[in-house]
């Protein structure tokens, strides 16, 4: 493999999107922005080929690599090139996360890739995709309890609240807000779960103007109290929400934030991705509450 590793930045957002239309991926590394937050963290670069774009990062000081991105037909003859680059440029075996249930569907019609590799489930990693109509209306016997939540919120603060479309310019305030979100939730939350997602956050902020991505907030009497960023990818008519935060001690907040947000920035969108819970059961029954379509499942491969 002749080609040269680039490391992501703002200025990857066109190739990156580009080779992940490919074929239709739903799961939120699939989107650059996901890829955007995270790029610091896991030093992330990539390689892009003829047939198919992969990524370098690096976890616990390994390189590993997540699934590429490339045509439907292609993913055999990628995922082992893949392989040898590893084997033989890097002189170790391959660790590939993160992958579809396509992908690995698509791998193991493959008698060598049986032979060769074995398959973790990871289910802390699945995403959460949902009807974006549901989320929008809350209609329905099922939604019922969180239209009752979002009810309260609108009578409680009634005449305080006002949700407003975000842009570059409001970047000060959302940065304050930002500061003062980590701050509410305490300092072993932050160190443990916080701190790497924070630094993907601030690097949107800092590019602003180059990211393509959505920005909504909501103000109460006058001062922001939750943003939320998303992207949108118009071939699967799908929203992808990567950040959403709000001041707790307003009830219903997050309720009133999730829906105004499709509403007002992603009106076309059929579904919606909500990301993973990171195995944490309160996140993980909250995103259950609001009865998902499906669950994205992700594997991660391993060379025997």
């Amino acid at each position: 493999m002749n080609e040269a590793f680039t490391k992501l930045t703002v200025d990857s957002q066109e190739i990156i999107t580009k080779y992940s239309r490919l074929r239709p991926i739903y799961i939120s590394e699939g989107q650059f922005l996901n890829q955007f937050i995270w790029s610091g963290y896991y030093e992330t670069e990539y390689c892009a080929t003829e047939k198919y774009l992969f990524f370098k990062v690096k976890i616990n000081n390994e390189y590993v690599t997540m699934m590429p991105y490339c045509k439907q037909e292609d993913i055999v003859t990628s995922f082992f090139e893949i392989k040898d680059y590893f084997n033989n440029e890097l002189n170790q075996p391959l660790k590939m996360f993160l992958t579809d249930r396509n992908f690995v569907e698509t791998l193991e019609q493959s008698e060598r890739f049986i032979k060769e590799f074995s398959i973790n489930e990871d289910r802390s990693t699945f995403d959460y995709m949902y009807e974006a109509e549901k989320l929008r209306t809350l209609k329905g016997k099922a939604m019922h309890k969180k239209k009752n939540h979002l009810n309260g919120f609108l009578k409680e603060y009634d005449g305080r609240y006002e949700y407003r479309t975000l842009c570059c310019s409001n970047m000060n305030e959302v940065k304050q807000f930002h500061e003062e979100w980590l701050l509410a939730k305490g300092e072993v939350e932050r160190q443990n779960t916080i701190d790497s997602e924070e630094a993907g956050v601030f690097r949107i902020f800092e590019n602003c103007k180059a990211v393509d991505c959505k920005l909504g907030g909501v103000y109460m009497d006058g001062k922001l109290e939750a943003y939320t960023i998303g992207s949108y990818n118009p071939e699967l008519q799908c929203a992808f929400i990567h950040i959403e935060k709000a001041n707790f001690e307003y009830k219903g907040l997050y309720n009133f934030i999730n829906q105004q947000f499709l509403i007002h920035e992603f009106p076309d969108a059929l579904l919606v991705n909500r990301e993973d819970d990171l195995g944490q059961e309160g996140l993980r029954k909250s995103k259950l509450s609001y009865k998902p379509l499906r669950l994205e499942e992700k594997f991660h491969l391993y060379e025997k």
